[in-house]
């Protein structure tokens, strides 16, 4: 393994300004880099990663550096591959109603370009005020509105990535419907830069409906009402809950008429209730504020078992996902993670620690996942035999 090397050979084929020295903001989990890629374009990462590939060094791609902190500790990091200024291409289709877009642009900038074309990516993932294309991607991020629009994963049409050794590849189709052979793409979004890095994705857009609303709620409500309303998109944050509505006026009325009658409701319109919908599902609070933070993941029936007797300073519940993040001032022991796993276990979820001190991510897989282990080596000893991607990063410690 030649650091050296590597850097040598790709300073021959790169401009001047994409080799960088590394600063504090690369630093993963108390680890420093040794240097700092920082491509122009998807042909200088391809060279970048041949050569690192070839050295046999280890990579951690990222671009606004906003969730370095997911994941187990690397195994090894020698270099930061920094994907800021790769591929920032917005590109909507209007008539088929889907989008093309480059790893490197924010969704902040997709929503506001989008947006002026009266479309829309209709995800609400956390952290979105401040995060990438490539990052959302990656780790297959979403929030609420995924009950009506479903995942990140799901509404993902195509792939372009550059592989381990530098191969620059494509899978999936502009096609909503595309059943001929294997899924592949679905295996890169979500393995959080484990396999290769995506550069470009397609994916559906929707239009902007006629009307937008946000109900806020005192309490929260069973969850059988709660679906019989057909929110888009429910959330409910320390005790208060936002139901979503969205469609044409006369629909969008019907639905909050049918809220009063079970309970009071502050109702926001239009880009307010935009506006605030996007804030409180970025959960930048959550995230910013907290040392801790668990996400649950459960049958929708059984999310409230799972969080009974839990006293977390901080609660983010999708009841219509079945989904929960916890969020905690202080630092959570083992013993406390472990039961709770072992709660969620027994009732067919999982529990992913999202955010934790270093001293408790070294001794535990963040990810919580016991299933289908022997699968995700082979997968990825195929598709990164070297171990070059984000080297123990991901489920598993692969």
């Amino acid at each position: 393994m030649s650091l050296e090397k590597a850097i040598r050979l790709v300073e021959g084929e790169v401009s001047n300004d994409s080799i960088r020295e590394p600063s504090p903001g690369y630093v993963v989990d108390g680890l420093t880099p040794k240097v700092v890629f920082y491509p122009r374009d998807v042909n200088e990462l391809s060279i970048m990663m041949k050569n690192i590939n070839k050295e046999g060094l280890k990579v951690i791609p990222m671009v606004n550096r906003s969730k370095l902190f997911l994941g187990n500790v690397p195994k090894g990091y020698d270099v930061a591959l920094d994907l800021g200024r790769v591929h920032r291409v917005i590109e909507p289709d209007l008539e088929e109603m889907v989008g093309v877009f480059g790893v490197s642009a924010s969704l902040m900038d997709v929503r506001r370009e989008l947006s002026r074309l009266n479309r829309r990516l209709p995800i609400d993932p956390p952290l979105s005020s401040r995060s990438s294309i490539g990052g959302v991607f990656s780790c297959n991020l979403f929030g609420p509105l995924a009950y009506t629009f479903m995942s990140t994963r799901d509404i993902t049409l195509r792939v372009r990535a550059v592989m381990p050794d530098g191969t620059i590849v494509r899978w999936g189709t502009g096609m909503i419907k595309d059943v001929a052979g294997y899924n592949i793409k679905r295996l890169f979004i979500g393995s959080c830069g484990s396999l290769g890095i995506i550069y470009e994705v397609m994916t559906r857009i929707a239009a902007i409906p006629e009307v937008i609303s946000v109900a806020r709620l005192n309490g929260e409500l069973d969850l059988l009402i709660m679906r019989r309303l057909k929110p888009v998109g429910a959330v409910v944050i320390n005790g208060t809950t936002y139901l979503r509505f969205e469609g044409v006026k006369e629909e969008v009325e019907y639905r909050l008429g049918k809220l009063s009658e079970v309970s009071r409701s502050d109702v926001f319109y239009g880009g307010e209730a935009d506006d605030l919908w996007y804030r409180l599902t970025s959960m930048d609070e959550l995230f910013d504020n907290y040392t801790t933070v668990l996400k649950v993941i459960t049958p929708q029936y059984v999310l409230g078992d799972a969080l009974k007797g839990i006293r977390a300073d901080y609660v983010v519940k999708m009841p219509v996902l079945g989904e929960a993040y916890l969020g905690f001032r202080e630092p959570l022991n083992l013993d406390f993670i472990n039961s709770l796993r072992t709660r969620v276990s027994e009732l067919g979820g999982y529990v992913i620690t999202m955010k934790a001190p270093l001293d408790v991510k070294r001794n535990i897989d963040v990810w919580g996942l016991q299933q289908n282990l022997d699968i995700m080596a082979k997968l990825k000893s195929v598709f990164d035999p070297g171990n070059t991607m984000c080297y123990g990063r991901f489920v598993g410690g692969i």
